[in-house]
């Protein structure tokens, strides 16, 4: 029962019904050697042996497994099976076993991996006994070849019989290298083909909430745009573990601010900490150079990983990021980081599991939070990669510290790019671009986007490689968006037959559209002759920058002039870019929340309502510091440590006075403006 140990038993129990209990008297053939291998048996009662011919291999008794090699293996039997004591067997075929495993994927890797393993082991084992054996045999042969002319005949036939055992196991040893290859594959399988319908979730979301949904539709498209990024994020956790597993993950080395990389933690962070309650600190030494270098995608994984579970674990209280420079006599900046909560902490034989793959604290947590267990050791095994080490310490309800150092070189200031690639979509204006995709849903997605985004756009589509070569060939277009994996033709042989067409449309410009987003693959697409890869699912600023790459290549030498930062509506525009029925929306929204919170305050302070007050006031700090109403923040974040403290409302007139002056004439002043 080794191999189904850790199979939740609710899919044990489908694999059970799907089973076949037969009973066999002793002496009874199970499978010989020779026949196809369909099937495992589990040993209910009896005993058997595993044999070849009439050297027995080994016993088998209660509760233990035979021929589950089969499950991978679809060649014939390496050996035989016969019944030594009257038993009982379950019989689990292959397809019954796939059938019930599918929907399962990650069980199906672990017994996939432990079926490998044990097929090489399996392998080796066997090729370790033909060798003592035909050791053996070779010393019989020179000790009694001189007596016995018929037993240097048996000998002769017994190293025959030992080269095919020996070609039989070098041919198993193939076969579990390909199920390593048919195991990378299912992965690179399983990346598209999610990537592709979400690229088409995602996207049609996006659209749906930029066209002013009505109020009662708000929270469930925003319900389906996070419920979908939280599967993008699993995915990707599942084939970043993979990749680091299989020795295959690279970083980067480039120019980073580690300012900029907590910056960006905090954007992503800080407001499910304050939907929450929670005191959000990010605190940096300034002694940390400007710029290092190393990889900053994968340092803030690190760092958003360790955040989000503090935020997640946490209930009230505080979550605290910190970045400090070590002392070093080397050349490298020694770093320091350090993620802190007050949540619900860990017990010492929880702290020994907490990096190991596919683990959790507990199966409540899993219920109550989430998550695949994953994170922890992906952050873990990049710190190392960094050439650092982590560590955590816990107390059962007093929250946890997660540390990790690693060192970096110095870097100089690399040369910025505009704030936002909705500045320069006037250098894009009326581009005739193609859409090659086989997929109707993303057709539209990426249609309706790019009408979006780009002012006087032509769109055509083309459902695949071949009618996209044809229509470049016969068509004028700047630029094709090319999928990559369509039917009749791909979107590699499609980039190469366009490279063979004449003057001007061979220099098309043709920018990948994929799902398949390892660096494996990206090299694929620019091998073929693409200019650039947008991986799916797309963010708008993706799609317009990989545009702007080929229109507008000069941009990151001259970058836009920011809104002055007194300029109340600067994140506001921001997020716009140069669409005003967007600004109007996010406007409309501000407002329709800051109203709410208005109303809250009043009331609680006529109530007399510590909590409610102490809520409501922590709410609208940060929508105080959207606008840029610093001196209005400050004024509420020391009404709320007034009121956490137990101040009552009675004794803070003035202050909550002014607080909902500022408030009325903040809205006041953004309805003038939109």
């Amino acid at each position: 029962m080794e191999l189904f140990r850790q199979v939740p038993p609710e899919v044990l129990s489908a694999l059970t019904a799907r089973c076949r209990v037969r009973a066999y008297p002793a002496g009874t053939v199970v499978f010989r050697k020779g026949e196809p291998g369909d099937a495992l048996f589990l040993i209910l009662s009896g005993a058997v042996k595993i044999h070849d011919g009439d050297y027995a291999v080994a016993a088998m008794g209660h509760g233990q497994c035979i021929g589950e090699i089969a499950l991978v293996d679809e060649g014939p039997r390496s050996m035989s099976v016969t019944v030594t004591e009257e038993a009982t067997l379950a019989r689990v075929a292959r397809e019954d076993f796939f059938a019930v495993f599918e929907g399962h994927p990650q069980i199906m890797r672990q017994l996939v991996g432990l079926l490998t393993g044990r097929l090489r082991l399996q392998t080796d084992q066997l090729v370790q006994q033909l060798k003592r054996r035909e050791d053996e045999l070779n010393r019989l042969v020179e000790a009694r070849t001189a007596e016995l002319q018929q037993q240097t005949e048996t000998a002769r036939k017994l190293r025959i019989q030992a080269e095919i055992q020996m070609q039989e196991a070098e041919r198993q040893r193939r076969r579990a290298e390909q199920s390593e290859q048919a195991e990378q594959q299912f992965l690179a399988n399983m990346s598209h083909e999610i990537r592709t319908p979400m690229n088409a979730v995602i996207g049609m979301t996006r659209l749906l909430l930029l066209k002013s949904p009505r109020p009662d539709q708000l929270p469930y498209l925003t319900n389906i745009r996070q419920a979908s990024e939280s599967l993008l994020v699993i995915l990707n956790d599942i084939l970043d573990i993979s990749k680091i597993q299989a020795g295959r993950m690279e970083l980067e080395r480039t120019s980073l601010s580690v300012t900029e990389v907590l910056e960006r933690v905090a954007a992503t962070l800080r407001f499910k900490a304050e939907e929450k309650g929670l005191e959000f600190r990010i605190k940096t030494d300034p002694d940390i150079p400007a710029f290092l270098t190393g990889d900053p995608v994968r340092l803030q994984q690190v760092i958003t990983n360790l955040a989000g579970n503090a935020i997640k674990f946490t209930e009230r209280g505080s979550v605290a990021i910190r970045a400090e420079r070590l002392p070093n006599d080397g050349p490298d900046c020694r770093l320091h980081f350090s993620v802190q909560d007050t949540g619900i902490g860990m017990t010492s034989e929880q702290l020994n599991v907490v990096f190991e793959s596919f683990r959790q604290a507990s199966g409540e947590t899993t219920r109550k939070y989430g998550g695949t267990g994953l994170g922890l050791s992906i952050s873990k095994q990049l710190v190392e990669l960094m050439g650092g080490h982590i560590e955590a310490s816990s107390t059962p309800g007093a929250g946890s510290t997660f540390r990790f150092e690693i060192a970096l070189p110095a870097a100089t200031a690399p040369r910025h790019r505009s704030d936002t690639a909705t500045d320069h979509t006037a250098k894009l204006r009326g581009l005739r671009i193609l859409v090659a995709e086989d997929n109707a849903m993303n057709r539209i997605v990426a249609e309706e986007t790019l009408a979006w985004l780009i002012p006087d756009v032509h769109v055509q589509t083309a459902e695949n490689g071949r009618e996209a070569v044809d229509m470049v060939q016969n068509g004028h277009f700047d630029v094709v968006l090319m999928d990559v994996h369509m039917p009749e033709m791909d979107g590699m042989e499609a980039t190469r037959a366009i490279r063979q067409l004449p003057v001007p449309a061979k220099a098309i410009p043709v920018v990948a559209f994929t799902a398949s987003v390892t660096r494996k693959d990206v090299q694929l697409c620019y091998d073929a002759g693409m200019n650039g890869c947008i991986p799916k699912p797309f963010k708008d600023e993706e799609l317009l920058n990989a545009l702007l790459d080929l229109f507008d290549p000069g941009r990151s030498a001259s970058p836009a002039s920011p809104a002055p930062e007194s300029d109340p509506l600067t994140l506001f525009r921001k997020q716009a870019g140069d669409k005003p029925e967007r600004l109007k929306k996010y406007i409309d929204l501000f407002i329709q929340s800051a109203s709410a919170n208005l109303t809250a305050i009043r009331q609680a302070r006529l109530d007399n309502d510590i909590l409610t007050l102490h809520r409501a006031v922590h709410t609208v700090k940060p929508q105080l510091k959207m606008l840029n109403q610093t001196a209005l923040a400050d004024l509420s974040q020391r009404l709320e440590d007034r009121l956490k403290a137990g101040n009552e409302p009675a004794g803070m007139e003035a202050e909550l006075n002014e607080l909902i002056d500022g408030l009325e004439n903040a809205m006041k002043l953004l309805t003038t403006l939109s």
